[in-house]
């Protein structure tokens, strides 16, 4: 891997170069049933680590006990055997704190309050939460559909774009090298958009959402030619992972540890979901299992993009018990946040009101509003205003497109270009954290809202004439 070593002195956020946990909140009443938007009919129970613990074949070793006897129905909550998460975590960084995933185990259906109760007054049980309900995530048909290209002023040179002006210059900048996984409920392949290259899909796929899931990868995937958008990085293979893992089950953590076992070091795992609770939109890595999957993703070189969530939240609030506080806890994710775009109200990279969560855990910014991509027409009647002829779905594109959601894949973009330049280049990426820490060094600083922290708004231009080779 290429290593920046002057960035631990850069950023002070970035201090530790692989992921690490430390001892969850005691309470942890974020998590509790009456706050979260929760699945009662779901438990997710996590063991203590070095116990000498071990879920295996649907039973708990050791003799008999009270805890036997509340995990008797419990599956695993990971897919993949306990021998390969095992040899995952045997391949991170030494370095690197994480978790035994085959310690997750999922229970459905009984008493689960009461069992809740019981099994939380056991000291061999970190953790045990109700699994969140699914939220809301952050070849030309005729008529001819005119090249919208001029109208993604994403693309251009910073402060006010996202410095993708001149990636045609760099070898590898296209994404050729990088296979960029997109965690979404769903998308329509039938878009013009994308019928000239091959999305795979892994899981579940749903028809939820699909205007959102053709934004994200009309931002990134739409190959240049002479019809509506052009992706940042139409070179590079693209997957879309559904966060339902069976038809009734929404399991994110999941879904992340299955994309992240088709991905290699350097790939790019794009995590387009977020959290629901205390009655707001957070950060999906609010819930144990989801950090600890991002964590044992990024330990194995995989650059991780993360929206901080749509819900305008203070992330550094006391109510989170620390649990965002990089000094405790770090799932290496590059979290990112939503600033104002040029063409809004506000000040351009300011954090936008009432917009994305914020504090000292968000790394980097994108545009929150204005983005010009791909739509569909459950996106009606808001995301569908650029071109929409005949109610054509397969035709429909909007200039409205944002949130975290959108600036992750902007970002996204942006750690996906940076690594297949590398590739071509250097024949290595560059460590997930190296590539965060190079993003807040090099971009534009946050406009106003100091009190509302989002980082930088990276920058690609910046990057790679200070870390590229012309």
């Amino acid at each position: 891997m290429v290593s920046i070593l002057s960035l631990g002195l850069l950023v002070a956020a970035t201090a530790f170069a692989v992921p690490y946990r430390m001892a969850p909140p005691q309470k942890m009443a974020f998590l509790s049933p009456e706050n979260a938007h929760t699945n009662h009919a779901e438990l997710i129970v996590k063991l203590v680590e070095n116990k000498g613990l071990s879920f295996i074949n649907g039973r708990l070793n050791g003799p008999p006990s009270p805890l036997h006897a509340l995990l008797s129905d419990a599956i695993p909550h990971f897919r993949r055997s306990a021998d390969v998460l095992a040899a995952d975590r045997a391949k991170a960084h030494p370095k690197a704190v994480l978790a035994d995933l085959s310690l997750y185990v999922r229970i459905a259906g009984g008493d689960l309050s009461t069992r809740r109760i019981a099994l939380l007054a056991d000291p061999r049980v970190e953790f045990a939460y109700f699994s969140p309900n699914p939220v809301a995530p952050p070849v030309d048909i005729p008529p001819d559909t005119p090249l919208f290209e001029d109208e993604q002023h994403y693309r251009g040179a910073g402060e006010e774009g996202m410095g993708f002006d001149i990636a045609q210059s760099w070898p590898g900048a296209g994404g050729e090298h990088i296979w960029v996984s997109d965690i979404e409920y769903g998308f329509d392949p039938s878009h013009e958009a994308f019928n000239e290259i091959d999305i795979g899909q892994l899981n579940h796929p749903s028809d939820w959402y699909q205007f959102h899931g053709n934004g994200v990868l009309g931002i990134m995937a739409s190959p240049a030619n002479s019809y509506g958008v052009t992706g940042l990085i139409p070179g590079a293979q693209f997957s879309v992972v559904s966060p339902f893992t069976a038809p009734d089950v929404y399991n994110v953590a999941d879904a992340i540890n299955i994309a992240a076992a088709e991905l290699v070091a350097g790939d790019v795992l794009l995590i387009e979901q977020q959290g629901y609770i205390l009655d707001t939109f957070t950060p999906v890595e609010v819930y144990p299992d989801i950090f600890d999957a991002i964590a044992s993703a990024v330990a194995l070189g995989i650059v991780v993009i993360e929206p901080a969530g749509n819900g305008g939240c203070d992330l550094d609030d006391p109510m989170w018990e620390d649990w965002f506080d990089r000094d405790l806890r770090d799932s290496g994710a590059i979290m990112v946040g939503g600033g104002a775009s040029p063409y809004s109200d506000f000040m351009p990279r300011s954090w936008y009101p009432g917009g994305s969560c914020f504090g000292g855990r968000v790394d980097v910014q994108g545009w929150f509003d204005a983005i010009v991509t791909a739509s569909s027409a459950d996106g009606e009647p808001n995301f569908v205003d650029l071109f929409y002829p005949g109610g054509d779905t397969r035709q429909a594109y909007t200039t409205n497109f944002g949130g975290t959601s959108g600036a992750a894949a902007l970002v996204a973009s942006i750690a996906a270009a940076m690594n297949s330049m590398a590739i071509e280049t250097r024949r290595d990426p560059f460590t997930p954290m190296d590539l965060r820490a190079a993003m807040i060094s090099t971009g534009h600083p946050q406009t106003e809202s100091e009190s509302q922290p989002i980082g930088p708004q990276p920058d690609l231009r910046r990057l790679m004439r200070i870390w590229g080779v012309r």
